[in-house]
C-alpha cells in the first residue's frame, strides 16, 4: 500500500462529508506537516468545523527539512509549501 502526503484541504474536505477515515483505508500512512495542523488550528480558534488531527493515529506530523527559498515567492500558504517540501 502506498504512504500519502496530505495538505489542509484534502483533509478538511473529508472531514466535512464524514469521509475522513477514507485515507488509511487507501493508504499504508498518511503524512502531513505542521503547518497544516496549525492552519487547521487556526480555523478551529476562528469558529469554523474542521477535525481535530490530534485524534486520527493513522495521521504521522512531520518535519520537511528544508523549504527552497524559490518557493517561498509562489503564493502558497505555509502547509502547502511544507506538503510539497
Amino acid at each position: 500500500m502506498h504512504n500519502a502526503i496530505s495538505n489542509t484541504s484534502p483533509l478538511l474536505y473529508l472531514y466535512r462529508i464524514d469521509e475522513i477515515e477514507w485515507f488509511p483505508k487507501l493508504f499504508g500512512e498518511i503524512w502531513t506537516p505542521r503547518a497544516v495542523i496549525d492552519e487547521v488550528n487556526e480555523g478551529r480558534k476562528q469558529g469554523y468545523d474542521v477535525p481535530l488531527l490530534k485524534s486520527y493515529e493513522w495521521l504521522k506530523v512531520i518535519k520537511p527539512s528544508s523549504v527552497p527559498s524559490e518557493w517561498l515567492s509562489l503564493d502558497l500558504g505555509a502547509g502547502e509549501l511544507e506538503t510539497m517540501a
